[in-house]
């Protein structure tokens, strides 16, 4: 069965994970610190949780990356770059940490009892359903929990 983070299980693991993260934490990959990676994992589900972007028509392209990302691949691939407006390269402050995992954990807990519909349109897969959007969330935060081996 696939982990979506709109199970209560679900989310209980990555606060579990989270909890083992510390701002000492180097990553495995990439040049993002512990609290940038919290920073922008938060940006991200903000994002999915409280903003609407419409329906923009999703390309064919997007449907074969969505089928590959979310159902065949057991992660997300090293390295990849996302949107620019989650860069978070020197925008977290390290004494923030601890914000930042707590704001972490309250969003994460947010998940399991959203009741609307998460109609964002996802950059890299299209118009995705609320089911999908618990999916890649869920892959996003364990690929980067991975990133700092928690």
């Amino acid at each position: 069965m696939r982990k979506n983070l709109l199970k209560k299980e679900t989310a209980d693991l990555i606060i579990a994970r989270v909890n083992n993260l510390s701002a000492i934490h180097q990553p495995q990959w990439g040049t993002m610190t512990a609290a940038e990676m919290l920073l922008h994992c938060n940006s991200c589900n903000r994002q999915i949780l409280e903003e609407e972007r419409g329906n923009k028509k999703t390309q064919p392209k997007q449907y074969l990356l969505r089928i590959l990302a979310l159902y065949i691949a057991p992660g997300f691939k090293k390295n990849i770059q996302g949107e620019t407006e989650h860069n978070t390269k020197g925008k977290a402050n390290d004494l923030d940490f601890e914000k930042y995992k707590s704001e972490f954990v309250e969003l994460i807990s947010q998940f399991p009892f959203n009741t609307k519909p998460l109609t964002l349109s996802h950059p890299a897969f299209g118009n995705i359903s609320t089911n999908e959007w618990g999916i890649a969330a869920y892959k996003h935060m364990d690929h980067h929990l991975r990133q700092f081996g928690v």
